[in-house]
């Protein structure tokens, strides 16, 4: 409880409750409680309020909106204005809303158990210096993520992906970006680029979130050969000033507590609760892929582990930074 204690906002809030609030409040599109929640954060706890905004623009938006919210990010870093805070808000606010991504990392961003990948390379290399958690070749791995993606073979993309990730997280983003590039779409090849580097702004944070909108992205690209469906102008209102909110007070709303949060917990709140109210709660709403694909993966995953204890050892130190540092084999992406 030490934590809880000292992570107060401005009006002494829980931080953590705040930080649930601003996410849930865009999600409904409730702009006043949402710049209200980014007030309380500024003052202390500014980086993780940027964190927060940029998970929302993964895990809750349609078009691609990363590239712009890490725009304004930087904007903040260089000038330390709230105005860019406010802007990131409202852009979000009005962006349209659906949980793609976060179904597509909870449920097929997934490799627990090794699968068969002969059908997209007929002769899998078998190289331990370079061997993924379940014993590929990971230049094997990037040849079927490619493919997969090529097919809106879902489930072997998200199985290749989360293959890499987990060894190579820096090769996945090479694998998505060169990808993007082959498709031709330079739009998307920018968005994809802009989700590569959310690691490194967060430092570490959003570990799967990125990736999984990364690949979405991709696929609905591949399954209807256009990237005309995605807006690339946002709407947002540039004249709101969080100070507005400085002297003011609002009770947090019983929508904030959910199976994430200690009050959650303590009233029974659970997951497929939270899952419902919250896809439920998307304003404005655009149907995605997944509205009402089945989350029981994700909870069978959930009461048996994500992972086993079995897995390939990572490759030597010397190993690692000669694949992290060298250059992709270009035959991978050329056929």
């Amino acid at each position: 409880m030490g934590k809880e204690k000292a992570a107060r906002t401005r009006h002494f809030h829980n931080m953590f409750e705040v930080s649930s609030l601003i996410q849930k409040a865009i999600r409904r599109r409730d702009a006043n409680l949402a710049y209200y929640a980014a007030n309380e954060l500024v003052p202390k706890f500014r980086n993780y309020l940027w964190k927060r905004l940029l998970t929302v623009s993964a895990e809750d938006c349609f078009d691609m909106i990363t590239g712009r919210i890490v725009e304004l990010r930087r904007m903040d870093d260089n000038h330390q204005d709230n105005k860019y805070i406010a802007i990131a808000v409202s852009t979000l606010l009005n962006a349209r809303k659906n949980r793609d991504a976060d179904y597509y990392a909870c449920n097929l961003l997934n490799s627990r158990d090794t699968a068969d990948i002969s059908e997209y390379v007929e002769e899998p290399v078998k190289d331990n210096t370079c061997a993924t958690k379940n014993g590929h070749c990971m230049f094997d791995l990037a040849i079927v993520l490619r493919k997969a993606i090529d097919n809106e073979d879902d489930i072997m993309a998200g199985y290749a992906a989360n293959e890499l990730i987990v060894y190579y997280p820096k090769f996945c983003w090479k694998t998505l970006i060169m990808k993007a590039k082959e498709m031709g779409y330079p739009k998307v090849e920018a968005e994809i680029r802009a989700l590569s580097q959310v690691g490194d702004i967060t430092k570490g944070g959003l570990t799967f979130l990125p990736y999984a909108k990364a690949i979405t992205i991709l696929l609905k690209v591949a399954k209807y050969h256009t990237d005309e469906f995605y807006q690339t102008e946002f709407v947002y209102n540039d004249k709101i000033d969080l100070s507005q909110y400085d002297n003011v007070q609002y009770q947090i709303p019983d929508y904030v507590f959910d199976c994430h949060t200690y009050k959650g917990k303590a009233m029974k709140r659970t997951k497929a609760m939270f899952i419902r109210d919250e896809q439920a709660a998307l304003v404005p709403h655009k149907v995605g892929e997944y509205d009402k694909a089945s989350w029981e993966h994700f909870f069978w995953l959930s009461e048996n582990g994500f992972y086993r204890e079995d897995y390939t050892p990572h490759p030597s130190k010397e190993r690692m930074k000669e694949l992290e540092t060298g250059v992709v084999q270009l035959n991978l992406f050329g056929e």
